[in-house]
């Protein structure tokens, strides 16, 4: 199994924060995002060989790491004008060939919610975080104006990314944590064929699960209680701190 770190964007609402290196190299408590992200997998058992990272914003930075700890590099050279399902696309060669775990690298998890992801036996699976109602209302004045919706039914997503009317709308936070198997990944694929709400290069995740239910592909999903936080602004970065 394989796993592949997101981490070709700037996070623009960092501000000058992040002028100089990519959003993931964030620090809290002396730690950058990225480093917790791939420690995370590494409690989870990945060795290095098998966690790869796509760069995109000054990858050159990112390109002296990967290469220290043999780590393997895709590159999203268009990351200024694409989403990340364009990055994603980078890593196909392995997510075509094999079970891959996928994650943000702006984001703080356990591992054992990479542990879930990769005991499941299904062909596409995510996590969501049970506390994000009590963690929204430190981020937020109003947490619906930032929440999305997110329902299953039996462990089942049959509902993400629309604008939430009410707190009953949204069962969990989707975390940016996935799984694909290959034959989840040839899903995947032949669905970005299809007609979409957005094009291919401003495809987002959430905008692609909601495809992906939409014709009729089952995607499991996992509740997490253990503590998760998501890095949007500096604003989140003083909080956590």
């Amino acid at each position: 199994m394989k796993a592949i770190i997101l981490a070709a964007g700037r996070g623009s609402r960092m501000g000058e924060n992040t002028a100089d290196v990519p959003k993931c190299m964030m620090t809290l408590y002396g730690q950058s995002l990225l480093d917790r992200c791939i420690e995370s997998l590494r409690v989870a058992s990945f060795d290095y060989k098998n966690i790869g990272i796509v760069s995109g914003y000054r990858h050159e930075i990112l390109q002296e790491k990967i290469q220290a700890l043999g780590l393997k590099h895709f590159h999203n050279s268009n990351w200024e004008t694409t989403n990340m399902v364009s990055s994603l696309l980078t890593a196909d060669e392995w997510l075509r060939r094999e079970s891959c775990i996928v994650c943000y690298s702006d984001i703080i998890f356990h591992p054992s919610a990479v542990k879930v992801l990769m005991g499941s036996d299904n062909e596409i699976a995510i996590t969501s975080y049970t506390g994000f109602w009590e963690l929204w209302q430190k981020r937020f004045s109003d947490p619906l104006e930032d929440l999305e919706t997110f329902k299953s039914n039996n462990g089942w997503l049959v509902e993400i990314g629309k604008k939430p009317k009410c707190k009953d709308d949204i069962q969990g936070q989707y975390m940016g944590l996935l799984f694909f198997k290959p034959s989840g990944w040839k899903k995947v694929m032949q669905t970005i064929k299809l007609p979409l709400t957005k094009p291919l290069e401003k495809l987002d995740m959430t905008t692609l699960l909601h495809h992906l239910i939409e014709q009729g592909n089952g995607i499991k999903t996992f509740e997490c209680c253990e503590p998760w936080f998501e890095f949007d602004s500096i604003n989140d970065v003083k909080m956590y701190s």
